[in-house]
């Protein structure tokens, strides 16, 4: 994440109106809250901590590192020594043997204060304490039309682009809107004519933006300019203990979005909704509203990582730094939504990603009207929440139905099975044909006669698949068969309540296998089921 090369290239780049390095050792220098008040009330910054850089780098020991972290913390948390409080990135890092200490300042909306009092300014490298009221209105000005999105990169050109993903853009633009304009363009139009590269009237200084970075940058110009970006997603285990699958995105935002997609693909079944009597997939959809409303609205400044969890109930979560705009429960049919990053928004909806802005909330609110009787819950607060309940069948009374009338048939199933014998290799016991033309009729099967098709199948896969593998557990049958946990949760109290499967082993890491009655169902299986089709 920090590579030798950037950390050598800040060294190199000195004290500058984003820069800044400090000698020191056990005590932290005053020097450091005047640096970090002008960071906040300007354009951010990067600060490094040594013992000394004047005559090459001394590092510092692990127990000066400590007491500089206790010592800034105790800073920021003090609202009479810098507020409002700020939010940083505070990383011990290596820099050839030496340990230094790293402190990333974003450039924040709010006009900041030191000691209860002062305003200070970054002014090339130097903190400058603003008297002047009409300064400090300057200031304060300045910050509420800020965009960190549209902020110029200076020395960022098209070398420092991934191009193939550029493409990847273009050739989805083609798709959803073949006749749009930037089909006829060359890169440096699309991103002039987007945003992407823009010039400042008032200092005429010109160049990509953070949006252009972010959106089409390669991997290691992100890394230098955002080096504690970083998206998670999760499947949470059961209980929250640990999780089952992880992944780490450090990209841009365009194989970002892929990749998040991909991660809900394999771990939540797609559902299905009537839209104009056409069967419609939901889940996609809904999805992609969720991470472009996602990925659009962080507060990428903040350094802080953003996530994506599926909890162990098949509901989802995704909470990022946001530039805050109320801190309250959110309502998206009574919202009034503060642009947070304009030039990507405005970027993905020319893409046909996203939706104008506070509609991507409405869709996501009525996407989950369809298939559940929760609603979707969004907090608008320093970190942005949105929830998403599990799925379920609401949309789709005659499933809901017969779901019903399965989950019924267990009593009727169990007595059933309790009054005939279920070998199919025990002396005596012989197979008409017709009991071979059909896997149910009036042979061992018949206990699972008054279950749907769909159902069937599905219960003699997983007692295939017990009868052929070993300690399997509800995440390996979830993986196999390609269904959500919930299923496969109603179709295991079937066959216990049959008495074809049991549980061994403690509730962390336990497994289900095959009672007696169950094997002789699956010895049935493997001889009648394929050759019946």
């Amino acid at each position: 994440m920090f590579s030798r090369d950037y950390i050598h290239y800040l060294i190199e780049r000195g004290n500058d109106e984003q820069t800044q390095l400090i000698n020191t050792d056990r005590k932290l220098s005053e020097a450091f809250f005047y640096t970090l008040c002008a960071f906040l009330n300007t354009s951010g910054g990067e600060v490094l901590m040594a013992y000394s850089f004047d005559k090459g780098v001394i590092g510092l020991t692990d127990n000066e590192i400590k007491i500089l972290e206790k010592s800034m913390l105790d800073g920021i948390n003090d609202a009479d020594k810098i507020h409002p409080k700020p939010r940083l990135v505070i990383k011990p890092i290596s820099y050839d043997n030496e340990k230094l200490l790293y402190i990333k300042i974003p450039n924040s909306y709010s006009v900041h204060t030191l000691d209860g009092t002062w305003v200070y300014e970054r002014r090339g490298p130097k903190n400058i304490q603003i008297d002047s009221l009409s300064d400090q209105i300057r200031i304060q000005e300045r910050k509420r039309f800020y965009y960190p999105d549209n902020k110029i990169i200076k020395y960022v050109d098209t070398s420092h682009f991934n191009m193939d993903v550029y493409k990847k853009a273009m050739n989805f633009l083609a798709q959803t809107r073949p006749s749009h304009p930037w089909l006829n363009m060359d890169f440096e139009q699309v991103t002039k004519s987007s945003g992407l590269w823009r010039m400042d009237l008032e200092t005429r200084e010109s160049g990509f933006t953070v949006a252009a970075v972010l959106l089409l940058g390669k991997d290691e110009v992100i890394r230098g300019i955002f080096p504690s970006f970083r998206i998670d997603a999760i499947r949470e285990k059961d209980g929250f203990e640990g999780y089952y699958d992880r992944e780490t995105f450090t990209t841009n935002l365009i194989d970002t979005y892929y990749q998040l997609m991909d991660f809900v693909r394999k771990h939540l079944p797609d559902f299905f909704v009537m839209n104009n009597a056409t069967r419609v997939g939901i889940r996609d959809l809904m999805y992609r509203e969720i991470f472009i409303n996602f990925l659009t609205h962080q507060d990428y400044s903040s350094g802080l990582p953003a996530k994506f969890a599926i909890t162990h109930t098949d509901s989802t979560f995704t909470a990022n730094s946001n530039r805050m705009n109320r801190n309250t429960d959110i309502d998206p049919n009574d919202y009034q939504p503060m642009p947070k990053n304009p030039i990507i928004g405005r970027f993905l909806r020319e893409l046909g990603l996203a939706e104008e802005l506070g509609f991507g909330l409405k869709k996501i609110a009525s996407f989950v009207s369809q298939f559940s009787s929760e609603t979707a819950q969004f907090h608008d607060g320093p970190t942005f929440l949105a929830s998403i309940p599990p799925l379920t069948k609401k949309a789709a009374p005659e499933a809901e139905k017969q779901e019903e009338k399965d989950n019924k048939t267990g009593e009727k199933a169990l007595k059933r099975a309790d009054n005939q014998p279920v070998s199919a290799s025990q002396p005596g016991n012989t197979h008409t044909e017709k009991q071979k033309e059909s896997p149910s009729g009036t042979g061992p099967l018949q206990i699972f006669d008054d279950l749907s098709d769909t159902k069937k199948e599905r219960l003699f896969d997983i007692i295939q698949l017990l009868s052929q593998t070993k300690h399997t557990n509800t995440q390996v049958l979830t993986k196999q068969l390609g269904v959500s946990r919930e299923t496969i949760a109603r179709e295991v109290k079937i066959l216990r309540e049959l008495r074809l499967i049991e549980f061994k082993g403690a509730l962390k890491n336990g497994y289900y296998l095959l009672t007696d009655r169950g094997n002789n169902i699956a010895d049935y299986l493997a001889q009648n089921r394929f050759n019946s089709k």
